[in-house]
């Protein structure tokens, strides 16, 4: 049976980038940082006492939200919105261990305290990435919207490697390796290089306005909502 967090004793504090740079940069799979307008600290008491009676605190974890970078993400949800109403959750990382419910607990309490903070941000979108195994089971279990995986890319992008012991390289990292990453151009440096077709990432959407908003919202959707990737 898994085991559940004691909720309690998780706490979700705002932060800055320093605190939390080292953590996002060698635990994230991602493996760098993200401009990011709302850094949110995990943190764990530990059951030991520090100063006046105080319980020491363990920073386990690190969720990132900020505005699309995106060209067109905000509008490619619907044209009502602005760039202000939209927040995306970048980065979420917590250690293992502290229970099957934890990434929920921590979700749902960041987006009480941009709700709070930021009553102009109506709609939060975060992304699943296939390459990584991902579906968005999390975005699943805390009722997100799901958008399917049509949405996110205008085009067909690859990976590449340049032998089988190789590491797979993304477009991004191949474009400041050679100075090129659109799969014919390389080709046409490297004819043996190693390719493979990168799948689109599933977009899910969470609404943190009214409900007649949300209702008003609905009809503009520029992507319909789908069930549930299996």
């Amino acid at each position: 049976m898994d085991k559940y967090c004691d909720t309690s004793k998780v706490t979700i504090e705002r932060t800055t980038k320093d605190v939390v740079y080292d953590m996002v940069v060698n635990k994230h799979y991602a493996g760098r940082w993200t401009g990011s307008t709302d850094v949110f600290g995990i943190y764990y008491e530990s059951g030991e006492h520090s100063f006046f009676d105080e319980m020491e605190k363990k920073l386990i974890g690190v969720i990132l939200y900020g505005y699309t970078v995106a060209r067109n993400g905000v509008k490619s949800i619907s044209e009502s919105l602005e760039n202000r109403e939209v927040l995306e959750l970048k980065r979420l990382w917590i250690e293992d261990g502290y229970g099957s419910n934890i990434e929920s607990y921590v979700i749902a309490q960041s987006l009480k305290q941009i709700r709070k903070d930021k009553p102009e941000v109506k709609v939060i979108m975060s992304y699943a990435d296939p390459g990584e195994n991902h579906i968005g089971t999390i975005y699943k279990a805390t009722n997100w919207l799901y958008q399917g995986n049509k949405v996110s890319h205008a085009g067909s992008m690859y990976q590449y490697r340049f032998g089988d012991d190789e590491q797979w390289l993304s477009p991004r990292a191949l474009q400041a390796k050679i100075g090129v990453c659109g799969l014919k151009d390389v080709l046409k440096v490297y004819p043996d290089i190693q390719y493979k077709l990168i799948e689109h990432k599933h977009r899910y959407l969470y609404f943190l306005c009214s409900k007649g908003e949300r209702k008003r919202l609905w009809k503009k959707l520029k992507h319909p909502i789908y069930p549930y990737k299996k």
